[in-house]
């Protein structure tokens, strides 16, 4: 399982975590959210943690117009420098995006070196194709198995099987018929049975691909 940052002192508790569990790695990141500060001091520090052999993946970094709690140009600048940070490391980047596909596309366009997944994916077929097409994982949290989440089923019957990924977003979206308690790693194989129904294969064999896409994914040798 990978633990997420979304500041620095949570991205220094997923890795304190990770370094304890054989079985968890960190990503290391700031989150839109707190875009504001993201500044050279607070690069250097996840850049530092990120030495760390347990630390596969840098982020929860990326894009949110919805709540806009930093300003979105800071947003953009924080967004690129994490980006640049993944390449210069060579790992892999966690990308949030909530309300800002296109310019988040536009800000990934291009760098194609770099492997991130598109973590709690929530786009269009459209957008989900471009992603594909610049290299993205898509990550399909308990939202999958809402009642209106139509489109996004589409996608996830659709995505390549190498492109796939389950995840929790704990404590949020869990997912039916936990909807609306805390979410939690145990509630993983519930979404793995929804997408298993969605693509016409056995919880088993979904299951196995998204295990082994995350090893692939983030490096991990099993």
């Amino acid at each position: 399982m990978l633990v997420v940052g979304y500041d620095l002192p949570s991205s220094d508790t997923a890795v304190a975590l990770a370094r304890e569990h054989a079985n968890l790695w960190a990503a290391v990141g700031v989150h839109p959210h707190d875009a504001a500060g993201v500044d050279h001091a607070a690069l250097a520090q996840l850049r530092q943690m990120a030495q760390s052999p347990k630390v596969v993946a840098i982020g929860e970094t990326g894009l949110d117009f919805h709540r806009d709690l930093s300003p979105r140009e800071a947003q953009l600048d924080a967004f690129r420098r994490q980006l640049d940070l993944a390449e210069e490391c060579g790992l892999p980047a966690v990308v949030h995006c909530r309300a800002a596909q296109e310019p988040l596309l536009a800000t990934l366009a291009g760098r194609t070196g770099l492997r991130a997944i598109w973590h709690c994916f929530d786009g269009s077929l459209d957008h989900a194709r471009q992603a594909l097409a610049l290299g993205l994982t898509l990550g399909f949290t308990g939202m999958l198995t809402y009642r209106h989440a139509e489109a996004l089923q589409q996608v996830a019957a659709a995505a390549p099987a190498d492109r796939i990924l389950v995840e929790t977003d704990a404590p949020y979206l869990a997912p039916e018929p936990k909807r609306g308690e805390d979410n939690e790693p145990a509630n993983l194989p519930l979404i793995v049975s929804f997408l298993a129904g969605l693509r016409g294969a056995s919880h088993e064999d979904i299951a196995r691909t998204t295990a082994e896409n995350f090893c692939r994914v983030f490096s991990i040798t099993a």
